[in-house]
C-alpha cells in the first residue's frame, strides 16, 4: 500500500466517481481503477461496489475511510509544520 493508492482511495470516495477521481488526480480511468484494485487486493476486501458508473462504499471501505483521512491530514499537518519550521518568515499565526 503507497501513499498513492490512499490518496486515490480518498479521492474516489470524496468524488464519488472513478470518472471524477480520475480527472481531479491527472490520471487516467484505467490507472485509478487499476490502483484501486491493487490496494482492494493487498486488503483482501472489496473497497467499493460497482454498479456501471455508480460505485458505492462497501462496509470496509465505511470502516477504512477515516482511518485513511485522518493519515492523510496527519501528513499534510506534518508537511504544514515542517515548512513552517524550515521558513518561519511564512509560517502561519
Amino acid at each position: 500500500m503507497t501513499l498513492r493508492h490512499l490518496e486515490i482511495f480518498s479521492t474516489v470516495c470524496a468524488q464519488g466517481s472513478f470518472t471524477r477521481a480520475a480527472e481531479k488526480l491527472y490520471v487516467s480511468q484505467s490507472n485509478l481503477s487499476h490502483s484501486i484494485q491493487e490496494l482492494e487486493d493487498e486488503l483482501n476486501v472489496e473497497l467499493f461496489v460497482r454498479k456501471g458508473r455508480n460505485i458505492k462504499l462497501t462496509k470496509y471501505g465505511e470502516l477504512f475511510l477515516p482511518y485513511v483521512s485522518q493519515a492523510l491530514n496527519l501528513l499534510d499537518t506534518g508537511v504544514a509544520r515542517l515548512q513552517d519550521y524550515i521558513n518561519p518568515n511564512s509560517g502561519t499565526v
